[in-house]
């Protein structure tokens, strides 16, 4: 099972989008899961309300800071712009391929018809992140 189908199958057995996303690559950034699923948790369901930005996507924005960042809070704006251009590329590059960016709008989508399923969501941003930060 790849890396995306596995994040898929942790959303079904209760992890939120970003939870899901976040954690399959807990190895890579050298986190602890459990630690990635408390930090992510809040992020699920669009910010927990259903109108913010989608989980899975955060989950792979999380993760860009991840992988750039220096961690150097004496200088901030050290490897932030390499975090930002991650997120942003994946951003947009998630918009085209689930074709919707809020949660709100994703699950309603045309006619009270889901765009695309929480699932698919997940999958395309864990591609995304393999993609983009070379995980």
């Amino acid at each position: 099972m790849d890396r995306a189908e596995r994040a898929a199958a942790l959303h079904r057995e209760g992890y939120n989008c970003c939870q899901a996303v976040a954690c399959v690559f807990a190895d890579e950034v050298g986190l602890d899961e459990s630690l990635l699923y408390k930090i992510s948790e809040g992020f699920g369901a669009g910010m927990g309300t259903g109108k913010g930005v989608c989980g899975a996507i955060a989950g792979a924005g999380m993760l860009a800071g991840l992988v750039h960042s220096d961690g150097n809070t004496a200088d901030p704006g050290n490897t932030k712009k390499f975090s930002t251009r991650a997120a942003g590329n994946m951003q947009r590059k998630f918009t085209e391929q689930a074709k919707r960016l809020y949660c709100i709008d994703i699950k309603t989508g045309n006619n009270g018809q889901m765009f695309t399923s929480c699932d698919d969501c997940i999958k395309i941003a864990v591609r995304l992140a393999e993609e983009e930060l070379g995980l």
